[in-house]
């Protein structure tokens, strides 16, 4: 449901808000936007994930949206891989990084080796795809690997590639 109802935010007044939860608004101005969150919605976050966040019951749209929309249960795996690339870089959003990786995961990623025609897995997941194509693609992992690929994974078992996978 879209509303037009001006509203002032931390980046000006609203030129449009979307509902898209019972208390989560997505709001655009001239020049930004984010989350609108109602005061209840604002309480289901953890008290660390609110410490982190720069107005209450607002959530900036490059940094701080994806890990609320996660949190929050309107978000989807490209949010989570968003959140958890936020979280990690930035030292200010390092506090919602547990609540992040306890969230189920959706998709994930293995990087496997090929050692004499067979694919190999020795390495943790990772929940990204830029962490798996950095290290798949890491001159100093391919000289002591040789020929890696990253795959992406939605199973949710320890090792969820299939031993013995050709290249």
């Amino acid at each position: 449901m879209t509303t037009m109802t001006a509203t002032y935010t931390p980046w000006g007044w609203t030129k449009d808000a979307v509902e898209l939860a019972e208390g989560i608004l997505r709001v655009t101005t001239p020049s930004h936007g984010g989350l609108k969150l109602s005061r209840e919605r604002w309480d289901e976050l953890p008290a660390a994930v609110r410490d982190t966040m720069l107005t209450p019951t607002f959530a900036e749209e490059d940094c701080e949206e994806p890990i609320v929309r996660l949190l929050l249960g309107v978000g989807d795996d490209r949010d989570r891989e968003m959140a958890l690339i936020v979280a990690d870089y930035f030292d200010r959003y390092g506090p919602a990084l547990p609540f992040i990786r306890h969230y189920p995961p959706g998709h994930h990623y293995h990087v496997l080796f090929y050692w004499g025609g067979y694919g190999s897995d020795p390495f943790e997941r990772f929940d990204t795809r830029i962490e798996a194509e950095s290290f798949a693609n890491d001159p100093e992992m391919v000289a002591k690997y040789g020929r890696m690929e990253h795959i992406e994974c939605s199973r949710t078992r320890p090792l969820c590639v299939a031993e013995g996978r050709r290249p």
